[in-house]
């Protein structure tokens, strides 16, 4: 190897002239950066300073314009004026028209007008003499159309003088006169305008002499040509001069008729501009002098100092090349070489060292490769080179060596839609894609999930491919699962709410809407089997319901959409259609249905929807639907078809859950007090507090459809507290009132839920309320249902037991509605047992019926329990309760329920003038 001589001379010249130049090129652009901000800088100065003396110049015209305008008001405003327009004056002349008059005036021209443009009087100074009157042609020049002809015009043609004051420029042969045209009235300016005044001036003898003072630039005006285009001078424009000493801003100046009339100039001697450029000429030689002096001081030092150490330098490059790099440099000196030459002396030793670590980070590599927990595979001119034996784990192989040799091609499903063969995986690589889902053949033929990441490697034969490999079998099957779970109800296998509706909303976007369908199955009495037989029975139950309804679902979509409620979609056919389906429903879910050996007798409540305006999205379907089921129930067909009638029903559904809170909040529910009759004495001796709504829009709202929204919406607990409230104010009330009359007590029942009994917060409320309202406990009722008894846990009884200790008593209401048995009421702390109205109805019409209530009568007084009939609405009926010994008596045919006045007067049995007093 041949190294090139480093002649110092050379070295050192070179690089001093690099030097040089460089600083040169550095002076230089600095040089012009300064010289370009600098000077443009001053040049903005010079133009600002220009553009304002310029418009200094124009308003001094315009206001010598104005101040004219405003002097001509003082005789144009006076009595002798508007004598001569109006009714003439032969002395007006002699007396105020002369020469000295003008020049105190400052004016040049004087003409008076009558209303019609005709001239009555005029005068005009000329140098040293007045004119008598205005010549002919300064006459026709100043009333042309051009002058102030065409203002005259304007106010003439309008019909109505506007006694508007003008004033502007005008051309005058070949100067310009400053004109003031003003309205002539008497001096209070209350009279009609009677002529014309109008005043001139030549503008050369104003400026720009007089103010020379005030402006430092020299001012002229130019006058321009008739129709000269003057769009240039659209704004103040600036030029300068060829020899760029001075600087010209230039306005236009209009007559008083907006027409271009001069060109205002005002001139600038660019003195500051001129010395700051003569500055940065000077500065550029003064640095480029530097320049040349520090380039060659430069060159002489590295010559003397640097040279001699490059050659030094060189020699031992080429006698280390001689000896094969096998020897080394002798380092000499302190400075830069001797580091240089002793880093190559360490690079030397260390590459003998690199060689060795080399091969152990070979060995190191073959055992991660061969040891990897990715399947790792080589492949070059499509077939596979090289595998480690991970990969012929996945795939089965007896050892990697079956894999090798193979075209990748054989790793492939023939149906793979995924990237496996070499041509499509290094497109893909090619476009900055690496990793990759796919699937391979194992050796016993099934295809394994694999997740693919390519890396291209260089090699000496080609680009070969190094393949890592994972098994992702078990995640796909465990994303399946996860799916089925998302999608689809754990029990029966259905699709679920969300996946119905995504179905719902395809069908709704596709051409199978028209006499599409939805019937929608609640199966009722499904909480009782549940709390008969628990949750794993009603499962199978479900999974039961669910395959007969599936064989009569035929091609349509079946899904569960909540705990007993079934939606099932139906596309196409006639409008017919649903209602066979809901019937045939119907009929199958009245069969006994075998579960673990129990018949179990369940019902439906069928609601019907199809396609139409009123339900054109998925939620407008599902919520008509399910409203129509919950309308169902009350039904004698059990299937309810969504229609007019139940929308408007929906709108009200709507409507009460909108407001149903607000109105809890605000206390428009209230109680109203149906009274208890003693069953002997036939008096009142109690009252039953019923919960009441009337709507703004909806008036009387049952509370059969506002207390089960009040419990969908966890809202019942606030709703039953108001009510507890306003009833111990009430009893309170009453009780007091009855005690000053010397009456004995009554007593109030007070309805509430289930949640109430398991919330925290009830047994510290009816203490409070007890001590706040003075109440004595025995006087209180707390009225309970036979669901939240058979749904009840022991911290439920625990609750009960505690309001039993502070002296309430509890009555169990509208009992055979339910499914508790009679005898098992002893398990429970109760006082009172209130026999439903379906029983009393009963009286009269079946013979069973009352052997029924008197065995429940009796029964319950041998639990101690006292009994209440309830809809009592006959006399036949009061009867049949009073020979039964029924204790207590409440119903339409004592009283209805009335508001809390009303209920305090027929306790207290006086009238309202009595209970005010």
């Amino acid at each position: 190897m041949k190294i090139k001589n480093l002649a110092p001379v050379k070295l050192s010249t070179r690089t001093s002239l690099l030097f040089g130049v460089a600083l040169f090129v550095i002076a230089a652009l600095c040089l012009l950066c300064a010289r370009f901000f600098f000077l443009q800088n001053l040049n903005e100065i010079e133009q600002q300073h220009v553009l304002r003396h310029v418009e200094e110049a124009n308003k001094m015209i315009n206001i010598t314009v104005i101040e004219q305008k405003k002097r001509t008001f003082d005789w144009a405003y006076w009595d002798e004026s508007y004598q001569l327009v109006t009714q003439g004056d032969a002395a007006y002349r002699d007396r105020n028209l002369y020469y000295d008059g003008l020049r105190n005036l400052d004016i040049d021209l004087m003409v008076f007008l009558a209303l019609d443009g005709v001239v009555i009087e005029s005068t005009y100074a000329t140098e040293g003499e007045l004119s008598a009157n205005l010549p002919v042609e300064l006459r026709q020049r100043l009333l042309a159309p051009e002058g102030v002809g065409s203002i005259l015009a304007a106010e003439i043609n309008s019909g109505v003088i506007s006694g508007n004051a003008y004033a502007g420029l005008l051309a005058w042969g070949d100067d310009i006169m400053l004109v003031s045209m003003v309205p002539i009235r008497n001096s209070l300016g209350s009279s009609p305008v009677g002529g014309w005044l109008i005043w001139g001036r030549y503008l050369s003898s104003v400026f720009p002499g007089q103010f020379s003072d005030i402006l430092d630039t020299h001012n002229f005006l130019v006058r321009l040509p008739p129709n000269d285009n003057v769009a240039r001078f659209s704004a103040p424009a600036l030029r300068s001069d060829s020899g760029g000493e001075y600087l010209t801003a230039s306005v236009v100046l209009n007559d008083i008729n907006g027409t271009p009339l001069a060109i205002l100039n005002s001139s600038h001697l660019r003195t500051i501009y001129q010395q700051g450029n003569r500055l940065i000429i000077w500065l550029a030689v003064a640095m480029f002098v530097v320049a040349v002096v520090i380039g060659t001081l430069t060159m002489l030092a590295f010559r003397l100092k640097v040279g001699s150490r490059f050659l030094a330098f060189e020699k031992g490059l080429e006698a280390l090349v001689r000896d094969q790099y096998s020897s080394q440099m002798k380092a000499a000196g302190n400075d830069e070489f001797s580091i240089i030459e002793e880093v190559i002396n360490q690079t030397l030793t260390k590459s003998s060292h690199t060689d060795s670590a080399l091969n152990d980070v070979a060995q190191k590599f073959d055992a991660l490769y061969r040891t990897s927990n990715l399947g790792l595979l080589m492949v070059l001119d499509s077939r596979i080179v090289d595998a480690n034996d991970t990969i012929a784990k996945i795939l089965a192989y007896p050892s990697c060596q079956g894999l090798i040799g193979q075209p990748l091609l054989n790793l492939c499903p023939e149906s793979s839609h995924h990237y496996c063969g070499v041509e499509a995986l290094s497109q893909a690589v090619n476009e900055g894609r690496r990793h990759f889902d796919t699937d391979l053949v194992a050796f016993d033929g099934r295809v394994v999930a694999c997740k693919l990441e390519v890396m291209p490697i260089k090699q000496q034969r080609g680009e070969a491919l190094m393949f890592s490999i994972k098994d992702v079998s078990r995640q796909k099957e465990q994303e399946g699962l996860i799916y089925q779970m998302e999608k689809y109800d754990p029990v029966t296998g259905l699709e679920n709410r969300q996946t119905f509706l995504a179905s719902l909303d395809r069908m709704l976007s596709s051409d199978q809407r028209l006499n599409s369908s939805i019937v929608y199955i609640r199966i009722e009495r499904f909480n009782i089997v549940v709390g008969a037989f628990g949750h794993q029975m009603a499962d199978e139950a479900l999974v039961v319901v669910a395959n007969q309804l599936k064989c009569l679902s035929g091609d349509g979509v079946l899904a569960r959409v909540a705990e007993s409620e079934f939606a099932m979609l139906l596309c196409g056919g006639n409008s017919l259609a649903p209602y066979r389906s809901a019937k045939a429903i119907l009929a199958a879910l009245e069969q006994p249905l075998q579960v673990e050996g129990v018949d179990l007798r369940l019902s439906a409540s069928i609601g019907l929807v199809q396609v139409s305006p009123m339900t054109a999205s998925a939620d407008q379907m599902m919520s008509a639907v399910e409203f129509a089921t919950y309308c169902a129930r009350n039904n004698k067909s059990r299937i309810q078809f969504f229609n007019r009638r139940i929308e408007e029903q929906l709108k009200n559904h709507i409507v009460i859950q909108r407001d149903i809170a607000s109105a809890i909040n605000q206390g428009d529910i209230y109680p109203e007090f149906q009274p208890i009759i003693c069953s002997k004495t036939e008096a009142i001796c109690g009252f039953e507090a019923l919960a009441r709504w009337h709507h703004p829009e909806l008036g009387n709202v049952p509370p059969d459809q506002f207390i089960p929204m009040a419990e969908s919406r966890e809202l019942i607990i606030a709703l039953g507290s108001r009510i507890l409230e306003k009833s111990c104010e009430f009893l309170s009330q009453m009780n007091n009132h009855r005690e000053k009359l010397g009456l004995s007590p009554l007593k109030v029942n007070v309805n509430l839920a289930g949640p109430h009994f398991s919330h925290p917060t009830l047994i510290p409320q009816l203490r409070t309320l007890l001590e706040r309202y003075q109440i004595n406990p025995v006087h209180l009722i707390i009225e309970i249902t036979e669901s939240m008894l058979i749904d009840s846990t022991p911290k439920v009884i625990q609750q009960m037991q505690a309001i039993k200790g502070m002296g309430i008593q509890l009555a169990l209401d509208d009992f055979g509605t339910g499914y508790s048995a009679l005898s098992s009421l002893c398990k429970y702390p109760l006082d009172i047992v209130k026999l439903d109205r379906s029983f009393v109805q009963r009286i009269g019409h079946e013979a069973l019926g009352e052997t029924l209530i008197s065995s429940i009568v009796k029964m319950s007084k041998a639990l101690g329990l006292k009994m209440v009939a309830e809809g009592v609405e006959t006399e036949v009926q009061k009867k049949a309760m009073q020979s039964m010994d029924v204790a207590e008596l409440q119903g339409f045919y004592f009283y209805e329920s009335m508001s809390a006045q009303a209920a305090l007067q027929s306790a207290l049995q006086v009238s309202v003038e009595e209970l005010s007093n």
